[in-house]
């Protein structure tokens, strides 16, 4: 019995660590930061791919983190858009 207790635990244990983090903020929060962030002219030319880890570092900052908006938002900002 032990040994079994023992190999659950471990499998947990790895299933746990291989198993990605699930995302808090609401989906449609993350829809309106993308439509808000096209929709802004000094966006324009800006890859999709890169408005999205925007929208991801912010969302996650200041909905998942509690951190403040503005400070999270220009924090994001600038580690993915300016690639």
């Amino acid at each position: 019995m032990r040994r079994f207790l023992i190999s659950a635990l471990t499998g947990l244990t790895l299933l746990l660590a291989i198993v990605p983090t699930a995302i808090a903020y609401p989906e449609d929060q993350f829809n309106e930061c993308m439509i808000a962030a096209k929709a802004n002219p000094s966006l324009v030319g800006v890859s999709e791919s890169y408005i999205e880890g925007f929208c991801d570092c912010a969302l996650t900052a200041i909905l998942d983190e509690g951190k403040n908006d503005v400070a999270s938002a220009n924090k994001c900002a600038k580690e993915t858009l300016n690639q």
